[in-house]
């Protein structure tokens, strides 16, 4: 080599380094920060108030201002008083798309929550034989999509459920959920076990015969330019056995989805290090996009906790407690295998102050926005992380 070629030979070489970093960066899956926002449009109609540099804004553009680009809606069937029926999340869902967001839907198929502590049928289906309740699910979700995507509001992402680690449809798709060693079971949150006498074959058959069938509603009305992606929801964030049970099943009766969602709630759903454990046993063993769907934490002291709820609760309750439980659950999804861990998203982040008789805050203690409108440090955690 003499000394004419080797300013040449590391031009080359450096040129080569930064275009397999161009293309390393073009091949790698856009990472979701999103936001559960389902209540948007009922908290602002009480006058619910939102601020940016301490001047009236609109949620969403504070939001996206800070990288939240993605935000989830939850479908109920025949809600009543209670919101978020299709008029409603179709109207909250065109907001979303004209702003330029991602839109995820969640169907909950019930009138009201569903959860893992509760799936009920809505009450117009809560009497029809299992294969006219088949039906009419299907039936169900391919008119909420087609309408949607009619409406200009086609989702990007949907959940065929919500936390539906013990079925949906209860009790026609109920199945019994194995012991965990990892959630926490006090309070409002105990084991449900489905009626007796429990076949586990004939019911997980049922419930992956619901799945299929809403998974082919959605995709009959949608195409692949649509680029739909089905989400399957759970709630074991931290619980890696679980999680197997649950995805074995899935895959044993060949369900076709694209990304498995959890939940991942500390007072519930074990440590940051249970999560990271489950996201790297899940991708190695399937090889398939994750995302948490929901996670939260408390920007001040919440209700007095038990002992069991409160042992994984180890960052500070306060702004920057919170910011810093965020940033580390990103940082868990970001850094899972093979880069299938896809995104995050916070649930409830709307909930801000609103006028009233008491000047106690009157948001949600989980909210990232403070008592008075502003928005948390939370909200700007993407530029406050380590690039």
């Amino acid at each position: 080599m003499t000394a004419k070629t080797f300013p040449r030979l590391c031009l080359s070489l450096a040129l080569i380094l930064i275009f397999a970093e161009i293309s390393r960066a073009q091949s790698s899956p856009p990472f979701y920060l999103g936001a559960d926002i389902s209540t948007l449009a009922q908290v602002e109609q009480r006058g619910g108030v939102y601020l940016d540099d301490n001047k009236p804004a609109d949620p969403l553009s504070i939001f996206m201002k800070h990288g939240w680009t993605y935000f989830r809606l939850r479908v109920w069937v025949n809600p009543g008083n209670h919101g978020n029926d299709l008029a409603y999340t179709t109207a909250l869902a065109k907001r979303i798309k004209a702003a330029g967001g991602t839109f995820m839907l969640d169907f909950h198929y019930s009138d009201w929550w569903a959860d893992p502590q509760k799936q009920n049928k809505p009450a117009a289906w809560k009497d029809l034989p299992f294969d006219d309740l088949v039906k009419q699910c299907q039936t169900y979700t391919s008119d909420v999509i087609k309408h949607l995507k009619d409406a200009g509001a086609c989702p990007d992402m949907v959940q065929v459920g919500n936390e539906i680690t013990g079925g949906t449809l209860w009790p026609d798709g109920q199945v019994k959920v194995p012991p965990s060693t990892v959630k926490v079971f006090t309070g409002d949150v105990t084991t449900i076990q489905p009626p007796e006498p429990y076949d586990d074959a004939k019911q997980w058959n049922n419930l992956t015969t619901i799945i299929k069938a809403n998974i082919a509603a959605v995709r009959s009305v949608t195409t692949p330019a649509d680029h739909v992606r089905i989400i399957i929801h759970i709630d074991c964030g931290g619980d890696w056995p679980v999680t197997q049970w649950y995805v074995d099943h899935l895959n044993a009766a060949h369900v076709d989805y694209d990304i498995l969602g959890q939940s991942y709630y500390p007072i519930y759903h074990g440590t940051l290090q249970n999560l990271k454990d489950n996201l790297r046993e899940t991708i190695n063993h399937y090889h398939k996009d994750v995302m948490v769907v929901e996670t939260g934490y408390p920007a001040r002291p919440q209700r007095r906790l038990t002992d069991a709820q409160a042992k994984n609760m180890t960052w500070p309750m306060t702004p920057e407690g919170q910011r810093q439980f965020l940033a580390d659950v990103i940082a868990a999804v970001k850094n899972a295998p093979e880069s299938h861990g896809i995104g995050v998203n916070y649930w409830h982040p709307e909930s801000t102050y609103m006028a009233g008789p008491t000047t106690r805050p009157n948001n949600d203690v989980n909210s990232l926005f403070d008592a008075k409108g502003n928005a948390l440090p939370a909200m700007d955690v993407l530029n406050w992380m380590p690039k």
